[in-house]
């Protein structure tokens, strides 16, 4: 018996319209019946995991989240901080001069605010899309005066993909935990943790084992604990790289509810 499935939003448990499908919402009532625990674990920030989680009901009764791609972990009930690692000032402000040098918006989070200086459409979209509170500063660098939960930079893939190889050239990968958590999104994120890191430590605080959950997931911010899960399950539209590592790859993508069909093969 399955005891956690953690579970990624964008993706997977969310359509491409950004809603839950209603098999899901059904077959996660049924694993929650059944004594499985379903904790979101989302590269967002945990203000908009909260809308998901008010959804089902999870700011009612004892159930945890996973944010910021493994980096806070909390109570969905009483809203209690378990877990929190955040990236140095120091780090955080070498990941936006770096990336000062290219064609993309930057963003850092903060307070549970996000931040930027240069307001664009893109950044419009993402916050709205996230639900998040936002708040202009006349130089994104002034953030870094405190550690940040990340730095996220929005732009093309092909510009992005070039941030990234100066990240490995300058060899800021052993700084900091980098990856794309979508096509246009690049993430700067504390080192050491991802959300493989945060499945783990929660896991461990509920004295559950590893090989007792499972996780869902469709991207490479999703990989870490694929790998981690006793069954790692990667969504039919997840990117290929991802797929290769997953013990089960769902039939189903996740516009026809992916994660239903985990749930009534592994759970029910």
């Amino acid at each position: 018996m399955y005891k956690i499935i953690f579970c990624d939003l964008d993706g997977t448990l969310l359509d491409d319209n950004k809603e839950i499908p209603s098999v899901n919402m059904e077959y996660i009532n049924k694993a929650i019946n059944k004594n499985c625990k379903f904790v979101i674990c989302s590269g967002r920030s945990n203000m908009s995991i909260d809308y998901f989680n008010r959804i089902f009901g999870f700011n009612k009764i004892k159930n945890y989240a996973i944010a910021f791609n493994g980096a806070y972990v909390y109570r969905t009930d009483t809203n209690e901080k378990l877990i929190e690692h955040l990236v140095p000032g120091d780090l955080a402000l070498k990941a936006i001069k770096l990336c000062r040098n290219f064609n993309v918006d930057i963003m850092a989070y903060r307070d549970e605010l996000l931040w930027y200086d240069k307001p664009t459409e893109r950044i419009n979209m993402y916050a709205k899309r996230n639900m998040v509170n936002t708040n202009i500063v006349s130089n994104i660098e002034e953030i870094a005066e405190q550690p940040v939960s990340k730095v996220i930079i929005i732009g093309d893939n092909e510009e992005l993909k070039k941030v990234e190889a100066e990240v490995f050239n300058q060899k800021m990968d052993k700084l900091m935990t980098t990856f794309f958590s979508a096509v246009n999104l690049y993430e700067f994120n504390p080192l050491g943790i991802d959300k493989g890191r945060g499945i783990e430590e929660l896991s461990k605080i509920l004295n559950v084992n590893m090989e007792d959950t499972i996780a869902i997931g469709d991207n490479y911010n999703d990989l870490s604990m694929i790998i981690s899960a006793g069954i790692g399950v990667c969504c039919i539209n997840g990117e290929n790289g991802v797929k290769k590592y997953a013990d089960y790859i769902t039939e189903n993508s996740n516009n026809e509810g992916a994660v239903a069909e985990v749930i009534k093969k592994f759970v029910l």
